[in-house]
């Protein structure tokens, strides 16, 4: 029987500033954590891992430019400020403009 293709790893949007670092307890009580600091690192493209095990990586980018890497499938999902990417285009976060 040949062997089944790995899954590519899921890839979780953060944004960037303030909200990343508020975003990274969550992460870890959550049991999924980046391989380095995502906080000073210049890198677009983290690795990262969840508690079982499984590989995950993380974007670190613009929270205006999140939604735009979700609906493209650049990335899976985004954590936590962005509540609604939708195919119309229009975004809705939980900070206030």
């Amino acid at each position: 029987m040949p062997d089944t293709p790995a899954q590519p790893p899921l890839t979780i949007a953060l944004s960037k500033g303030r909200i990343l670092e508020q975003t990274l307890p969550l992460l870890a009580a959550a049991g999924i954590a980046p391989a380095e600091d995502v906080t000073t690192t210049r890198k677009l493209m983290v690795d990262g891992s969840l508690e079982n095990g499984d590989a995950v990586r993380f974007l670190i980018i613009r929270a205006a430019d999140v939604c735009t890497y979700v609906e493209q499938g650049a990335a899976d999902l985004a954590w936590p400020d962005v509540i609604r990417c939708s195919s119309t285009g229009r975004t809705s976060t939980n900070r206030s403009t």
